[in-house]
């Protein structure tokens, strides 16, 4: 019995791109978990990458090579940042029901393939007419109040459960965050985890503050 993995990412998140090119090819159980990185490093009262500059500037380096070594199409989209939450209302399981993962894949695609503006909710219209989805229909869910609340209650569990970046996978309430981290996803799975956990418990113990 395969194992679910929740996934939680924002589309205003580089790094959640690169890690859905990964998670889009798997043959595994995934949930697939939108949240606004921005009330999270809110909630821990934390700046995000882009708002501290020198990091920002070695992010973007760091990501060209990543995706250049590893032959993924990478640009930025047309504002950066831009406001997600219409394209994570969207991508909504409820929202988007059975085409959650097609939604998903469209508009990282649009984005960060081919810096599209997925800030704005007409240039989503066009990303997403182009998958034969239906967008009258799909977009009043979206502008629904239950959208917002589904949204703020995916938030409030990712801060229940810790989460204090994307993207993150949640496995058995293992926790493994940042596209760099996927390589122990897979090790956990095979069952070949190399945690130490009496050393991480120690260590958790000594260091607590």
């Amino acid at each position: 019995m395969k194992k679910k993995i929740s996934f939680y990412f924002d589309f205003l998140s580089p790094y959640s791109y690169l890690a859905w090119t990964w998670v889009r090819d798997q043959p595994l159980d995934f949930d697939y978990i939108p949240v606004s990185i921005a009330s999270i490093v809110n909630h821990y009262e934390t700046k995000g990458p882009a708002q501290i500059k020198p990091k920002r500037n070695f992010l973007f380096k760091d990501l060209l090579r990543y995706t250049s070594l590893n032959h993924i199409a990478f640009t930025t989209p047309k504002n950066l940042p831009f406001n997600s939450l219409y394209a994570l209302r969207l991508s909504l399981k409820n929202v988007a029901g059975d085409q959650q993962k097609e939604i998903i894949d469209a508009i990282f695609r649009a984005g960060w393939e081919n810096g599209m503006d997925i800030g704005n909710d007409d240039i989503l219209k066009e990303i997403l007419g182009h998958y034969q989805i239906g967008i009258t229909e799909l977009f009043l869910k979206m502008e629904d109040k239950s959208s917002r609340v589904e949204l703020k209650s995916n938030i409030e569990s990712a801060l229940s459960k810790e989460i204090f970046g994307v993207p993150t996978f949640l496995v058995d309430e293992e926790m493994f965050w940042g596209n760099d981290s996927i390589k122990y996803l897979e090790m956990y799975l095979a069952g070949k985890d190399p945690l130490d956990h009496e050393k991480y418990k120690n260590f958790i113990t000594k260091h607590q503050f």
